[in-house]
């Protein structure tokens, strides 16, 4: 495989012949069998290889024409396994002194693929081969750095394929590649250290070097040979992605001679499922590799990609830890400022050293604190709002920041690259690391143009005819951010974040309790304060009512006397609300029936030990406001009085009082079994106008019942909406 930018393969499903033409390398042969084992598609002297022509094979089926030419073929051809990619077995055809052949076989979309090439005369022993790749396995296996380990590699390979120049080239950022190892002869110039451009090789490029992981060309000179179909309309096209044969694309091969390279294998080198580089040989003389070496040589590759993640990641596992005890350390202590009830403060200093680094910066709710090489204030800024539209609050690393904000390319001695985290995804803050430019000299294998200029890769690769070395010194940029830095930035910012959360939390409980605590004081204080109102307002009523009394004791008019009583029970109808209300926990309402059996039992203890027992008391639960129960309570009050003075001639006598819901308000209907009201008393007694004045203010309306079994007076109550919350349904029944 030849080795420069225009190093493609290209997917089935390109057209442009160019690129990737229908044919094979004429070397070999090529046959492609439906399910059934017809012919569907050929290529190359199938004469020499198998001993028929290609207008007898296509479209027949192969174990026939096979037969008669050599029943030994056929048995061959029963023994193929297709899901299996491989070798199957060494043929030798008929007549014999046609030389052997390599048979492999792996599945096609239409069925399988049979290829046939020249097998090496003078293979070595199977014996022998184990031995020459166990030892390059061993040299892989020997400690040292990557450097020692590429060039090893690229020693080894050479060694058991014997190419005259073998390179081991790494893809890096930007789809360019550098060789990093090398073995070769003085045949071919060295092209250790050198850059090819990443524009004849972009990314799309390098996913069929996943699938197929070998290409070989034994000599670059070649005319190919085209494939050749049936004629079937399922047979129109043939996906030959895993075949060795495949040729490869015409500029391929032109710059294979501009490097004077006459034949070409490559061996592509995946890293945890991702093409890492490639090992490239090159010899200046048409070289075929036989099946034995070549594959070594992919068993090898395989060997060394395991090599190079084992180093990989013993090397971030070792820096992982390094970073991970500094990060520890430093969030203990700032655990102990928490726990102490400190506020957490971010030494910049401290934070520089969780990430190697030449400057950091944090930025806060409009603040931003810098330490060490670091750009401005207004540049770090404006790169923080960049950073917040553009990086979805997702940790951001790069080593050519210019690359990405044309805006930071003044700024790029301080910060030629950044590593940024944010600390809340839902808040301001926002640490960044910054690296300072390091000003570097690349050499390329040939002038890259398009990457100088930094236009996209063109749509068809240009032909790179020279290889000249060429020089580039390379400013804005720093070294890259290793995955075990990026990882510890995004651990420190959930970090921090967690830890900031709970001093938020603890601020929080602490105010909390504060208010807490005067809001306990203020209820301690207003709890005295009431009580005292409580108790003063009581002995004021308690004075009052034992005034009225006296005075009524006193008077001789009986009229006079009266008056006074009623008072008195007026007077004892707020004093129940007052005390109602304090023994409440809600001071904006009233539950209607405790209350109503806390007034009547007042009532009946006032009017003597006769009265003990006859009112019977039945009411709802429900909650009223506390305005409408100081009036509904002297109504209720007013009615009791006229029944102890009327409907048993002043004697004791049951009454019955009874409040109920309606749809839109109250019900209450007092009731006695009495003589009935007279004419003298049913309308121009203070009693009758008080009841009249209450039941208006209430806006309700009563309605009187009377004759010889006794007085019903009903009244009804509106109450607006919410005034009869916290009920129950059930209504409560005692006697007092």
């Amino acid at each position: 495989m030849g080795f420069s930018p225009q190093m493609h393969h290209h997917s089935p499903g390109e057209r442009d012949s160019s690129r990737f033409p229908a044919a094979i390398q004429p070397h070999g042969a090529l046959l492609s069998f439906d399910g059934l084992g017809v012919v569907t598609h050929l290529a190359g002297d199938t004469c020499r290889a198998i001993g028929v022509p290609p207008e007898a094979l296509l479209g027949q089926p192969i174990g026939t024409l096979v037969d008669r030419q050599g029943r030994e073929l056929a048995q061959l051809m029963d023994r193929l396994d297709p899901p299996q990619h491989g070798f199957v077995a060494k043929w030798h055809p008929q007549p014999p002194g046609g030389g052997a052949w390599d048979i492999t076989a792996h599945p096609g979309r239409q069925g399988t693929i049979v290829e046939f090439e020249p097998a090496v005369a003078a293979s070595a022993e199977a014996a022998a081969s184990m031995a020459r790749l166990s030892r390059a396995m061993a040299s892989l296996d020997r400690p040292g750095e990557h450097d020692d380990l590429f060039g090893t590699m690229a020693a080894e390979v050479r060694r058991l394929a014997g190419f005259d120049r073998v390179l081991v080239y790494r893809f890096l950022e930007g789809d360019a590649g550098e060789v990093v190892g090398e073995a070769r002869s003085d045949t071919l110039p060295s092209l250790l250290d050198h850059r090819f451009p990443g524009s004849g090789f972009p990314g799309q490029a390098r996913k069929p070097f996943l699938r197929n992981r070998f290409t070989v060309v034994p000599d670059a000179h070649y005319i190919p040979a085209p494939l050749r179909s049936s004629g079937r309309r399922d047979a129109a096209t043939l996906d030959m992605s895993d075949c060795s044969l495949r040729s490869v694309s015409p500029l391929q091969l032109e710059s294979l001679k501009s490097m004077g390279v006459a034949s070409a294998m490559t061996l592509s080198i995946v890293v945890g499922n991702e093409l890492w580089g490639l090992v490239a040989c090159h010899h200046r003389e048409p070289r075929h590799v036989a099946y034995e070496v070549r594959e070594a040589c992919r068993h090898l590759a395989r060997v060394f990609a395991h090599r190079i993640q084992d180093r990989e990641e013993a090397r971030h596992q070792r820096q992982s830890a390094r970073l991970r005890h500094l990060r520890r350390a430093w969030l203990d202590d700032l655990r102990e400022m928490l726990e102490g009830g400190r506020a957490l403060e971010l030494e910049l200093g401290r934070l520089a050293t969780m990430v190697p680094c030449d400057g950091v910066a944090r930025v806060s709710q409009g603040r931003i604190e810098l330490y060490g090489h670091t750009p401005g204030t207004v540049e770090t800024a404006a790169l923080a709002d960049w950073l917040k539209q553009s990086s979805n609050h997702e940790v951001f690393a790069t080593h050519h920041l210019a690359g990405h904000l044309g805006a930071a390319r003044p700024c790029a001695r301080e910060a030629a690259g950044v590593l940024a985290t944010f600390v809340d995804a839902n808040g301001p803050d926002m640490l960044l690391w910054f690296r300072s430019e390091q000003v570097t000299r690349v050499t390329w294998a040939g002038h890259p143009a398009d990457a100088c200029a930094g236009a996209d890769p063109p749509p068809l690769p240009a032909l790179q005819t020279s290889f000249a070395t060429w020089e580039q010194t390379i400013h804005q940029t720093t070294r890259p951010w290793t995955r075990a830095e990026v990882d510890a930035a995004r651990q420190l910012g959930c970090s921090l974040a967690a830890l900031f959360q709970q001093q938020a939390v603890r601020n929080l409980d602490q105010r909390l309790r504060e208010t807490l605590a005067e809001q306990q004081s203020l209820v301690a204080q207003k709890h005295v304060l009431m009580q005292e109102v409580h108790h003063r307002v009581q002995n004021s009523l308690q004075i009052v009512n034992s005034m009225l009394q006296l005075q009524a004791r006193q008077t001789p008019d009986r009229d006079v006397r009266t008056q006074f009583e009623g008072a008195v029970n007026r007077l004892m109808a707020v004093s129940a609300v007052h005390r109602h209300l304090w023994r409440s926990s809600d001071a904006q309402s009233v539950q209607l029936g405790p209350y109503l059996e806390e007034l009547c039992a007042d009532l009946m203890s006032s009017w003597g030990d006769g009265w003990s027992g006859r009112v019977a008391v039945e009411a709802t639960d429900a909650a009223i406001p506390s305005q409408t129960a100081v009036t509904l309570a002297l109504l209720v009050t007013e009615l009791l009085t006229n029944a102890a003075k009327y409907a048993y001639a002043g004697a004791p006598g049951p009454v019955e009082v009874r409040a109920d819901r309606t749809d839109d308000g109250l019900r209450v209907r007092v009731r006695d079994q009495g003589l009935g009201m007279h004419g003298r008393v049913q309308g121009g007694g203070l009693g009758s106008k008080l009841i009249r004045i209450f039941t208006a203010q209430l806006g309700g309306d009563a309605q009187t019942v009377t004759g010889t079994d006794g007085t019903t007076v009903t009244i009804t109550v509106p109450l607006g909406p919410g005034a009869n919350r916290d009920c129950s349904d059930a209504p409560g029944k005692t006697t007092a």
